[in-house]
């Protein structure tokens, strides 16, 4: 059993399916079915448990895809410290939408100037989290709410930032030449809200955006839980919203959160890394972007 084996698993353990996988590593079904019996073989345990054509992993096959998953990061990573080749590492960046087009500008000039190439994928927090844990990603992007005991123990969080949560209109609202508005005509005007929370993806309350419709309730007239068509509609001054301040356009919405607004919402966001013993590209990033935090 070696390195490549160890790849093959987590592989994998993450489709459960041999003929998937196979397809995905350009192998036969036979030949990635030696190499689990192999492994199987050497650890004398059975990491899956079969039912006809389908295979699932049990809690034996979870324990040591922990550990494979940790052994090959610092495989990756002390490679990474010794060698000097020219190949350019790719950053796995995962996390909810709304941050990585909005949050993440430090770390992308940091992934830029180390001469990484990044790849981004939109998903919400949890599954973020669970994609460094298993392997599948490098870096999360997640708000505090986000980081379990769990994920805590395994993984290493840097804070890079925090945004409230403001009340917005498109520059082409019918309100927008009037100031200053009160809240109570501003809740009589309809609003866009998300069915699920842009950052976790699930219901938090009427409008799931943390605003206290308890206390204020609006005329939602829109939902979406794309967040790019939130905007869209925010913008062409059909509804108003409340979104986090870092995806506010200023040149194409208005903040008009009233002063004497005492229920905003805050959340702090983090940078959520799988750590090595090894000073491979990972965490050289990882300082880097440490380093102009606590500036």
């Amino acid at each position: 059993m070696n390195f490549e084996d160890l790849r093959k698993f987590i592989h994998l353990a993450r489709s459960q399916n041999i003929q998937i996988c196979a397809n995905e590593l350009n192998l036969t079904s036979g030949a990635l079915s030696k190499t689990l019996k192999k492994i199987e073989s050497a650890l004398n345990t059975e990491l899956f448990n079969r039912t006809g054509r389908n295979i699932v992993l049990n809690n034996q096959g979870k324990k040591f895809h922990q550990y494979a998953s940790q052994l090959v990061h610092d495989y990756d990573q002390m490679f990474s410290e010794f060698s000097h080749n020219n190949t350019s590492p790719i950053v796995n960046l995962v996390g909810p939408s709304v941050l990585l087009n909005h949050a993440t500008g430090n770390l992308l000039a940091k992934i830029e100037s180390a001469n990484l190439t990044c790849h981004m994928t939109s998903m919400f927090e949890g599954q973020a989290i669970e994609e460094v844990l298993n392997g599948k990603a490098h870096i999360a992007i997640v708000t505090q709410e986000a980081l379990s005991v769990d994920s805590q123990t395994q993984l290493e969080s840097t804070p890079i930032g925090f945004t409230h949560f403001r009340l917005v209109m498109g520059i082409n609202h019918t309100l927008s030449n009037r100031k200053p508005l009160e809240l109570a005509e501003l809740l009589k005007q309809p609003f866009v809200c998300p069915a699920t929370s842009v950052f976790c993806g699930l219901e938090r309350g009427v409008g799931s955006d943390s605003w206290p419709d308890k206390i204020h309730p609006r005329k939602i007239r829109y939902r979406t839980d794309d967040f790019s068509s939130l905007l869209s509609i925010v913008e062409r001054g059909q509804a108003l919203a409340y979104i986090p301040a870092l995806a506010i356009d200023k040149n194409r919405m208005i903040d008009i959160t009233p002063s004497n607004f005492e229920h905003g919402n805050k959340e702090e966001y983090f940078l959520v890394y799988r750590p090595s013993f090894a000073h491979g590209w990972l965490n050289q990033l990882m300082m880097n972007v440490k380093k102009v935090n606590t500036l």
